[in-house]
Parts: C-alpha cells; structure tokens; sequence
C-alpha cells in the first residue's frame, strides 16, 4: 500500500511538469489522469497558486459536467481560486470523452451547444440506471489528491455545479475528509440520496432567474439544513440566470465587469478560509456584498 502511494505520488509530479501548459495567459494548469478503477482512470486538471508557497494548501475538488473542463472561464475561475492559496482540481464526474466536449469557444451555440445537450442527455441516461459511477469520480479526486506532498488532508472542500451539485452533497455525506461544500446552481431531477444531518458547512450560490435549475431548489437545500441545524450560506442574486459566477463572453468581457461573479468569488472565499480555518497571507482585498 505505502509502495502504491510512493508510485502515484511520483506519477503525479512527473504528470505536472510534462503537461503544465496554458490555453490563456491567465489559467495554468496540469491535466493529470486520476485513477479510479483498476482498469480506469478520469481525466482532472490541477491548478496551483502561480506565487510561491512554503506550506501545504487546503484542498477544493471541483466537478461540473457538459465537458466544461474546457470551458476557459472555469479554468480562470479555479486559477483565481489556487492563487488564493488553495489546490483545486477540476473534473467531470461523468467522464464524458473529451474528443466529444464542445470547445471554449463553441460551447454555449452552434455545433458546441448540440454536443453540450448531446453530452446532457447521455449523461441523464446513465444517471437514471445508476448514481454510483459520478459520485465514484469524486472520491477517486480526492484520494488521488491526498497522496500530493503539498496538498493538506485535513482541509478538503467539495464544489459542484449544476448537474454536479447535487452529487457533492451525498459524497460529503459520506466522506469525512470532506469539511465543506460548495453548491452552485444544483437542482431536480439529478439530485442524489443524501442525509442533510451529516453535511459539513454548505455555501449555496444561485440566481433567481436561472431557467435551468429553478431558484427554489436551493431555497429547499437552505431549509433542510436550517431544519438539521447544520451550519450553511444562502446567497441568491436577484436577475442572475444559470452558471452567473462563471460566465462571462470572452469577445466582449473579463471578470472584473461582472459585479455578481466578483461578489460571489468573494463570499465563496471568506467560506472556504472560515470554515477550513485558512489564514490569507498573500491577499488583501475585499469584496463587495451583493443584495440577497
């Protein structure tokens, strides 16, 4: 067992210096190959705070679907959040062949949109059998994560989006290495079997007009966990739509014109150092608060 873990450690370090690579001058990182099963392994891109660190970081495992690990405004998401000091490594729970996924450019119209609704429906097929493969690839990030020498095993936090919500609430249920969650946009009908009285602190993000998931569902998270007396952030932002703390056109826009993705950074930040219990020594800002 110890020889194993000297093995994917060693695999893992030479896997980074071979494939770190940037697609943009702000997103770095290092797709790895996480194994998962004997014969399996699940594509996973690392990001790492791009200054210089001299302690372990606390750990956030990321997941989203639609082969949105090439999104580019997801890998400049968790490139902001590794230089706040964190690991994160950014999957896709169902594994969808990335020869498949629509582009960074495509993704959201045309021939990117067909393969993304493609890539949905294929998805909620396997689901409708069974839940175990997608919740598998969480577990299988985490512990593939834990053998990294810089990596803090008793700081480890979970972030879903969408369809991929839902799934971190039942691996955090499960898992006690799992000290916080991330909720983002989940929703009817992928969410999974989970017991709120046994989840860690839960952040919930979402906009009111979303027309993928309906704003209600988080409403119904907050009370749940409000009912089990479980520690938890409700944030809602009026007029904002699905993926808000995400998305922005890279034709037209950065990050830093969108006032509700920067408060929701923010507040998604202060949550994770809170509750990891993670000092910021290499930043200063403050954000704004958003109505809610």
């Amino acid at each position: 067992m110890k020889f194993n873990r000297i093995v994917i450690v060693l695999l893992a370090l030479i896997l980074f210096s071979v494939s770190f690579r940037s697609e943009n001058a702000s997103a770095y990182y290092a797709r790895v190959l996480i194994p998962v099963d004997k014969d399996k392994t699940l594509p996973g891109y690392v990001f790492l705070p791009q200054h210089k660190v001299e302690h372990k970081l606390p750990l956030v495992v990321a997941g989203a679907g639609v082969g949105a690990t090439k999104i580019f405004q997801y890998q400049d998401h968790f490139q902001n959040l590794a230089n706040r000091d964190f690991a994160v490594i950014f999957i896709d729970p169902s594994d969808y062949p990335e020869s498949l996924a629509p582009g960074p450019w495509n993704w959201d119209h045309g021939l990117g949109y067909m393969l993304g609704s493609f890539n949905q429906g294929y998805v909620g097929a396997k689901l409708a059998i069974g839940k175990e493969f997608y919740l598998r690839s969480f577990t299988a990030a985490i512990n593939y994560m834990s053998c990294w020498p810089i990596v803090d095993r008793e700081r480890i936090a979970l972030s879903g989006f969408s369809q991929a919500a839902n799934a971190v609430l039942t691996v955090a249920c499960r898992d006690p290495r799992v000290k916080a969650v991330i909720w983002n946009y989940g929703g009817w009908p992928w969410i999974m079997p989970y017991e709120p009285y046994r989840l860690p602190p839960v952040e919930i993000f979402h906009g009111d007009l979303d027309d993928v998931y309906n704003v209600k569902y988080a409403k119904e998270l907050a009370m749940e966990l409000k009912t089990n007396m479980r520690p938890f952030e409700l944030n809602i932002y009026p007029g904002e739509g699905h993926m808000f703390n995400i998305l922005y056109d890279l034709r037209t826009e950065n990050r830093y014109m969108k006032p509700a993705l920067l408060d929701a950074f923010e507040r998604m930040v202060c949550f994770l150092k809170s509750t990891l219990n993670v000092q910021d020594a290499n930043y200063r800002g403050h954000g704004q608060h958003a109505a809610r």
